[in-house]
């Protein structure tokens, strides 16, 4: 055989063979293991090597095919395993130099040409060279290939990034083994200065232009998931910075930068052999940037400015040390002035920057200072006293180019300034006026990511200023700025929200001195700039409303005097204050008077003036009575009189009382101005009114019709001032400042002051104006449903936000009047909008009662008896209610109804949801049996259309219903039997109801027809519980309503008659007969020992359980046959059971049953009235239990029957039906989730309790055995975890249920035999990640049970050391984290406290479990950025508060954990040196082991200290001062004052 190919080699040198021939010949040696050639692979790699070489050196000519095979054969032969494992064996083989410079010779012809034709081959054997290191040898070697090699690839991924072509991922993947290959090399390279050139002349520009690349945005555009993209991204970004530090400024060239950028400092090294070639690295590094053939033009500048803070980054990181500082700042300079905003401080740019451009240089530009803060290059001292000022002059100069080329849209221009008022405020300083106008008061930021960069900045401003105690230098600029000359109709508010916040909070911690100095500053400028030239000058107008404002928010926000106040402040105050009314307030007061106002409009500077003075007179008005009130030593400038007005009688329109000067007068000229305003002014003037009420009723001992009149007439005042204006459709939201109102939110601020203030505007006010207020009311409330707010801010105050704080006010109950009179603006609205769809308007009940002509509430109040206009006698209502009660029965009784479209239903339940937030339950007679009509008639006397929505309509009916149900609840429910006789509410309901059920056919399976069951049931039953409360005609109103639910009965399927009937009507008449006989066996219990009272209830009784049970037969005769028993049948036959069963008791005992086992005891069973059809439930009811295991409300109904039913032991055999009803609760839990499992806890126990109860000793054996079988680990291996799940969750609702005697015995035998299950179970799951999120928490919480209840049954420690293989193995890093944790926790708990024998020889079992539950807190705990308080949050913070709460446990058992304390601390410690915690996390866990630590002794301090690693001493010497300093001296103190 060998003979056959040993002419192989010859073949393929052979010219006369032909080349397909040539490498079918070469593929079938490489892999034939026939073919035996000295050296095989090594000479069948060098053919290939060889040939390319030759074909493109031309040298030979051969066909694009051939060449493309051969690249293909040569990259099949670099990947191939038998290379590698020739590698592997240490067979050498090399590859010629000679292919390395031909792959770059074709990369770098790809990238020049655009040509991408075999591009993936050539990448591709570039990667099998780069991967293998014997073969990269061609690379490492030539460090020049290798840099070739990187220059070509990263063109080209810089060429594919910027066109629209995909990019291939092979070349990034390539492309990262090549900045790994030249990393290793570059680190070995001797010669930095030649590594610089190198990199500097072929690397630095694409290096640079790709990373701009990769950051920008422009990201691959490949296949492969974008994680894994951005991983590569991330990689390759991470390469370029390591190559760029190690080449461009390694250690060795620091000499070369210190004589280019500081040649002053040592000229005596160079020498002058070297000056022919002296290396000047950073006018290299400016060379690359500048140069034009960088990239295309386009792009340039973004290059740029994003590569110069990279490098100076990179430049820090190499040389930023104390004594460089001042050498990094020269290399700031120098990277700066690649940046094209660096022209911009000279005088000859002339060239405007682009937007775009404007951005990225100040990005650049803010990184670059961002920079220096962090690296701490400047130091203000050093750079005063050393180098002159160098830096700060520089710095000066950016803060100038940035103050005179102003760029507000830029969120980057106003991080610049704030860097460089971070760096030193005096840089700013010279130019602050300027800086204020541009970043504050005249620019207009709009876009929410700048509006925070201003606020950054001007709160930076505030906080270093007020640090200084310069606060009133900054606001002195501030004025200075606001008294230019500006087009002061353009300028926005001087005080936005996002300003306004930072002011306040500066405000608050500047003490009163300083304030009160800024004050006066305000006050200044107002007195000799402004008011001088303020008249017919709308210029200045519109400062002085600018600074009126401010002054507003100054004072607003000044720290209020009080008695510790320094006498100087308060002097100062009231100085500042009389200066304020004196100067300026009456001075404009005054030249408002001499305003003539005939025009239509108010010229703007009176408006503003206007504005002005009324704000300044509510900021005085207000800080002066807060100073009076609170410090005994302020004396008001009312004060001086106050004698002159203590006798005279101030008239209604006469404020001196308040401020003196502001007299009828004066007033007179301002009202008059407001005719033509409705903005601040208006405002203020209501204020201004409401101050004077509160004053009088402040210092008014007793009052007179005089003063009555005064307040009534202010009142109305306020009210009439804005009522025109709340019609307007367009509102505004306002920020609760008064000097920000116009005329959008003028509404929104004057309903909220009317709002706030009704307490003491609503005694004054009279009937047509508490009527305004209660329908303006309930209009925001419905024109705000549908129109919602345009802003999300929940900080601003809206219209709808003020009504709703009213409607949900306890105030409102309070003032009767205005609650009655919204009540009755929500009965006139309904009644317009459901009269609008009938002709006989006059004949409805809405109609009726909503007439205007009857007063329709009582205890009216003095101030409004004479407007009350109709007749208030209380009879009138009544008669009219009676009358509305008689009109909503017989349109029942007649079958008149009004039609509901889907928008009228929307629209009532609209005002339904209104009515549900009043306080219905503290209803006034009047108008409890006004709103019981109303919802009466909404739900009797109303019908959904054919095409309504049937779940709209249930909806609307539910909602009805379940208010109806609120009313009876009421202290005044009695009221509306004072117009209806129970029977007749109750017969018109269900007859409406069953009209209604005609309509709902395919609902009767959803969870809205339920709810509607379930709301009618519940008024039902409140409404009888009522009728009997009250003892009135009980048994006549019960025989009636009996007699009504007899003709209703249900007709049989088969009848002529059964068309009338349906469904839906079948339910609502079982639902009706089953409340009766509730509400019939609850009086019954209460009425125990009456035995003439019970023999009426009971015959009562029997008649409502015969007739019940007589329709639940017929209704199941109707249903379909296999269908599942409706939910509301289940429910109906559980209260019949337990009636039926009460009966049989009551009776026996009206009787004269006395012996408890009598015979007449014994023949109860015979006695049930339904005995068959229980039994016929009992069976459907277990067969449909597995069937519906997903609809909880069905198990939950099922289970409660179970329960009544195994409570009467006479209706089963127990040795039969306890075992059975156990078969199917265990199935019915197999099918079922954890979460419904859980919804049916309470149902189970109370079944499982029964059946224990009633079960023998040999049937409990029975189940116990089921539920050891159902917990055997072979039903996991064989994946039936739902039986393991059924069983453990059966477990731990048995451990709930009282066991003794033999059952008790069996269980406790069997618990060992139960744990080694759990710990089995707990084992498989483990291992499972499915099986884990459903088995281990149930297994935890059963196992935490056991231990709790078998605290002094469970004798061998050993049983229950066995849980502790549980806790050990329990992965904590799941999804329901929370659980498990918690989970865990309890079990550990449940040992210590239940199991102290255990925790003698367990202690170590116990805290390395416990130690878990700790470094797993550490870890879900660490500081993750501000994530704030979310619920996953919260979540780790409950188990925080665990863990230190069971160190808490664990220190009080001294006896067990003394000398183990010090390991607890020492393993808490470690974990603690490994992560940052987040501060709440670590409060908990700090307070925790400080009790740990309460049990340390002095040796065990010092052992601490000299066997933890040195890191993690630091960390325990820390929290050992805390425990010390905070936890120590306060239990030393508590312990001093112990007993």
């Amino acid at each position: 055989m060998a003979a056959i190919y040993s002419g192989i080699h010859l073949k393929l040198k052979s010219a006369k063979t032909p080349w397909e021939d040539k490498l079918k010949l070469a593929q079938f040696a490489w892999v034939s293991h026939q073919c035996f050639l000295p050296n095989k692979e090594q000479v069948l790699l060098d053919w290939a090597s060889r040939t390319l070489v030759s074909f493109y050196n031309k040298k030979l000519e051969l066909s694009d095919e051939i060449t493309e095979k051969l690249w293909t054969y040569l990259d099949n032969i670099l990947h191939s395993r038998k290379l590698q494992d020739l590698f592997k064996d240490g067979k050498t083989i090399t590859l010629r130099f000679s292919i390395a410079q031909i792959i770059n010779e074709r990369l770098s012809t790809f990238y020049t040409q655009k040509m991408l034709k075999n591009l993936s081959i050539v990448l591709s054997c570039c990667s099998g060279i780069l991967s293998s290191p014997p073969l990269a040898i061609v690379y490492t070697t030539k460090f020049e290939l290798l840099v070739d090699l990187l220059n070509k690839l990263c063109q080209i991924a810089c060429c594919q990034l910027m066109s629209e072509v995909t990019v291939s991922s092979q070349l990034f993947e390539v492309l990262q083994l090549a900045f790994g290959k030249y990393l290793l090399v570059q680190r070995q390279q001797a010669n930095a200065n030649r590594v610089f050139g190198q990199v500097t002349k072929h690397l630095l520009q694409p290096c640079l232009l790709l990373r701009h690349l990769l950051t920008t945005g422009m990201q691959m555009r490949t296949n492969n998931d974008a994680r894994a993209q951005q991983h590569l991204c991330k990689e390759i970004r991470n390469h370029i910075e390591a190559l760029l530090r190690g080449a461009v400024f390694p250690p060795e060239l620091l000499p070369s930068y210190t004589e280019e950028l500081l040649p002053e400092k040592e000229p005596h090294k160079i020498k002058k052999e070297g000056l022919k070639h002296v290396l000047l690295p950073v006018n290299t590094i400016q060379s690359a940037l500048g140069d034009p053939n960088f990239c295309e033009p386009a792009i340039h500048g973004k290059v740029v400015a994003n590569s110069v803070p990279l490098l100076f980054k990179l430049f820090l990181e190499s040389y930023n040390k104390t004594e460089n500082h001042l050498l990094s700042f020269h290399m700031l300079i120098q990277l700066f002035q690649c940046l094209k905003i660096s022209h911009l401080q000279g005088d000859f740019w002339n060239s405007p920057l682009s937007s775009s451009e404007w951005i990225s240089d100040l990005l650049a530009m803010e990184q670059l200072l961002n920079s220096v803060l962090s690296s701490n290059i400047y130091n203000i001292a050093s750079d005063r006293i050393r180098h002159k000022e160098v830096q700060f002059h520089f710095y000066q100069q950016l803060a100038q180019m940035l103050v005179n080329h102003p760029q507000a849209a830029i969120p980057a221009w106003f991080r610049c300034l704030n860097a460089l008022i971070s760096l030193n405020h005096l840089i700013v300083e010279p130019d602050l006026d300027d800086l204020l106008a541009s970043a504050w008061i005249d620019a207009e930021v709009s876009e929410p990511r700048t509006k925070k960069a201003q606020e950054s900045l001007i709160g930076a401003l505030f906080h270093t200023y007020a640090k200084l105690r310069q606060f009133q230098k900054l606001f002195e600029q501030v004025l200075c700025v606001l008294c230019r000359p500006a087009a002061e109709e353009l300028r926005l508010p001087v005080l936005p929200a996002s300003i306004k916040t930072k002011l306040c909070e500066c405000l608050q911690d500047l003490p009163s001195s300083q304030i009160l100095d800024v004050a006066s500053l305000i006050l200044e400028k107002c007195q000799t700039v402004i008011i001088p030239d303020v008249n017919g000058n709308s210029d200045m107008a519109l400062k002085l409303q600018s600074m009126s404002t401010l002054l507003h928010f100054v004072l607003f926000h000044m720290t209020s005097l009080d008695d510790s106040t320094p006498l100087r402040i308060v002097h100062r105050t009231q100085s500042l204050l009389e200066t304020m009314q004196t100067e300026i307030i009456q001075i404009l007061f005054n030249l408002l008077k001499n305003v003539q106002t005939e025009e239509k409009e108010l010229e703007i500077w009176v408006e503003k003036v206007s504005d002005s003075v009324l704000l300044l007179a509510c900021t005085w008005v207000s800080t002066d009575t807060l100073f009076g009130l609170n410090c005994r030593h302020y004396v008001s400038p009312l004060a001086k009189t106050t004698f002159a007005l203590a006798d005279s009688t101030i008239g209604t329109w006469d404020f001196s009382s308040i401020l003196p000067g502001l007299d009828a007068k004066c007033w007179e000229k301002i009202t008059r101005h407001l005719r033509y305003s409705c903005s601040t002014s208006r405002y203020c003037t209501e204020w201004l009114v409401l101050q004077k009420m509160k004053n009088m009723l402040l210092h008014t001992s007793c009052f007179t019709e005089t003063s009555d009149q005064i307040l009534q007439h202010a009142g109305a005042f306020i009210l009439q001032s804005g009522k025109s204006y709340l019609n307007g459709e367009e509102t505004e939201l306002w920020d609760g400042n008064i000097g920000s109102i116009n005329s959008l939110s003028y509404p929104t601020a004057h309903w909220h002051l009317v709002v706030s203030n009704l307490p003491v505007l609503f005694p004054y006010l009279s009937l047509n104006d508490t009527l305004y207020i209660s329908g303006l009311l309930l209009k925001t409330l419905l024109v705000n449903k549908v129109q919602t707010s345009p802003c999300d801010e929940s900080s601003l105050i809206t219209i709808e936000k003020v009504s709703k704080d009213l409607l949900c006010s306890s105030l409102l109950p309070e003032m009767c009047m205005l609650h009655s009179s919204f009540l009755s603006h929500i009965i006139q609205h309904s009644a317009r909008m459901l009269c609008s769809t009938v002709n006989n308007v006059a004949n409805q009940p809405l109609q009726q009662l909503s007439a205007e002509d009857i007063l329709w509430w009582n205890n009216v109040p003095a101030s409004q008896i004479a407007s009350t206009g109709p007749s208030n006698e209380p009879s009138v209502c009544w008669t009219a209610m009676e009358k509305v009660a008689q009109n909503i029965l017989s349109l029942v009784k007649e079958r008149s109804y009004i039609t509901l479209e889907d928008e009228h239903i929307e629209r009532l339940l609209n005002l339904l949801e209104i009515i549900s937030t009043l306080q219905l339950d503290s209803l006034f007679p009047v108008d409890h049996t006004r709103c019981f009509l109303l919802l009466m008639s909404m739900a009797v006397n109303t019908k959904a259309s054919a095409a309504c929505s049937e779940a709209f309509s249930l909806k609307f009916l539910t909602t009805c219903f379940h208010l109806l149900a609120i009313l009876q609840t009421g202290r005044n429910a009695n009221s509306s039997f004072k117009v209806f006789y129970a029977s007749d509410v109750l017969e018109a309901v269900l007859t409406s109801m069953f009209v209604a059920c005609e309509t709902f056919s395919s609902i009767l399976i959803t969870a809205s027809w339920n709810e509607f069951l379930h709301g009618i049931q519940t008024f039902l039953e409140y409404y009888l519980q009522i009728m009997f409360e009250r003892r009135q005609s009980v048994k006549l109103n019960l025989e009636k309503f009996m007699s009504f639910l007899a003709t209703c009965q249900p007709c049989a399927a088969n009848t002529q008659h059964s068309r009338h009937w349906s469904p839906a009507a079948d339910q609502l008449l079982l639902v009706a007969l089953t409340v009766q006989c509730h509400v019939l066996s609850l009086q019954l219990q209460q009425q125990h020992g009456k035995h003439q009272a019970l023999g009426t209830l009971l015959n009562l009784l029997e008649q409502a359980v015969l007739q019940a049970g007589a329709t639940i037969e017929l209704c199941l005769q109707n249903s379909p046959k296999g269908q599942p028993l409706p939910f509301a049948f289940i429910s109906c036959i559980t209260t019949l059971l337990k009636a039926d069963s009460s009966y049989v008791h009551l009776a026996d005992l009206v009787s004269g049953a006395s012996e408890p086992e009598s015979p007449a005891k014994q023949g109860r069973t015979q006695q049930l009235s339904h005995n068959e059809l229980y039994k016929q439930f009992y069976f459907q009811i277990l067969k449909e239990l597995d069937l519906a295991s997903v609809n909880v409300q069905f198990l939950q109904s099922a289970l409660q029957f179970l329960t009544v039913f195994c409570s009467i032991p006479e209706m089963y055999s127990a040795q039969v039906t306890s075992v059975a009803v156990f078969h199917s609760v265990r199935k019915m839990l197999m099918g079922s989730g954890v979460q419904f499992i859980q919804d049916l806890e309470v149902q189970l126990t109370e079944l499982m309790t029964q059946l224990m109860e009633k079960c023998t000793t040999d049937n409990f054996c029975i189940i116990l055995r089921l539920l050891l079988e159902g917990v055997d680990v072979g039903n996991i291996w064989k994946e039936n975890a739902e039986a393991v799940l059924s069983a453990i969750l059966l477990i731990k609702v048995l451990l709930s249920c009282p066991l003794s005697g033999e059952k008790e015995r069996a269980f406790w035998l069997s618990s060992p035999q139960i744990i080694t299950a759990l710990v089995l179970q707990a084992k498989e799951a483990a291992q499972d990640a499915t099986l884990l999120s459903t088995l281990i928490v149930p297994i935890l919480e059963t196992v935490a049970v056991l231990l709790r209840q078998g605290e002094r049954v469970l004798s061998n420690p050993h049983h229950v050391t066995l849980v502790f293989n549980i806790l050990l193995i329990v992965p904590l890093d799941q999804r329901n984290y929370g659980s498990i944790f918690l989970g865990i926790h309890e079990v550990l708990f449940s040992i210590l406290q239940c199991h102290p024998k255990v925790m003698l020889k367990a202690a170590p079992s116990f805290l390395d479990s416990f130690h878990r539950l700790v470094v797993s807190v550490m870890h879900e705990g660490r500081q993750k950025g501000d994530r704030g308080i979310t619920d996953e949050f919260e979540v780790i913070l409950k188990c925080a508060q665990l863990v230190e709460r069971m160190y808490t446990y664990i220190a009080a058992k001294t006896e067990e954990f003394t000398v183990l304390s010090p390991f607890i601390v020492g393993q808490y410690v470690i974990e603690l040196q490994k992560v940052t915690l987040h501060p709440a996390v670590k409060k908990h866990l700090t307070e925790g082991i400080y009790h740990i630590l309460d049990l340390c002794l002095e040796r065990d301090i010092k052992f601490l200290n000299a066997s933890l690693p040195v890191g993690v001493r630091e960390v325990f010497k820390e929290l050992y001062r805390d425990y010390n300093h905070y936890h120590k001296i306060l239990k030393q103190g508590d312990e001093k004052y112990t007993a």
